[in-house]
């Protein structure tokens, strides 16, 4: 799985312009390997990585807000959106470009560029999908997508003010509308899964 997620960014950020030393080629040599004997300590060491693999891919997948009745439950990072109003105003801009998704990626965070991505999809459907669906061979990118939309479109100051450490919708209208595009591009996930589904069945039957 990780190392598949290393490939993955290699080539998501690698089409975005970005210069990498290693390479997927790098990332393959790994299985190429006969036989590898490591030390009980570096056993630990992996063992330990799967499982912050693990949590990191949780965290992922999980919306920064969840309703649960009358109260709402944030994550990390909505809590500093919520807590650090600096942060909050760096985060979001009136327009993004594939330059900020760019410089994201590069930092690691995935989910902010999901949000970047929901954001540009009106102007560029083609090429935002094209960096979305290619999450969707390592990572569950309609998951993503989701987590993105309930992580930061509850927090952008275009559509919510925070009041006494809770998001309060002055536009509706505006969170509505990134509703019907996360929605939008959860459908085009499904239907690009079943399509590939079909074309591996093609080659399977032409093969027999």
């Amino acid at each position: 799985m990780l190392v598949e997620i290393r490939k993955l960014m290699l080539i998501t950020v690698g089409s975005l312009g970005i210069s990498l030393t290693a390479s997927a080629q790098d990332f393959d040599k790994v299985g190429n390997t006969k036989e590898i004997i490591i030390t009980a300590e570096q056993a630990e060491i992996l063992s330990n990585n799967e499982k912050e693999t693990k949590k990191w891919i949780d965290e992922l997948q999980t919306p920064g807000v969840i309703v649960d009745g009358n109260q709402m439950k944030f994550s990390k990072e909505a809590l500093r959106l919520i807590n650090d109003p600096e942060y909050r105003i760096g985060v979001y801009k009136e327009v993004y470009d594939f330059n900020d998704i760019k410089e994201t990626l590069m930092n690691a965070e995935y989910l902010k560029a999901f949000w970047q991505l929901i954001s540009i999809y009106p102007k560029d459907k083609i090429s935002a999908m094209k960096y979305i669906y290619a999450f969707d061979k390592a990572l569950p990118a309609d998951k993503m997508v989701v987590s993105a939309f309930y992580t930061y479109a509850f927090f952008d100051p275009k559509i919510t003010s925070i009041e006494n450490g809770k998001p309060k919708v002055y536009r509706p209208d505006i969170f509505e509308e990134y509703l019907r595009r996360t929605k939008e591009i959860v459908s085009y996930i499904a239907y690009f899964r079943e399509e590939a589904i079909k074309e591996k069945e093609k080659k399977a039957s032409i093969k027999e």
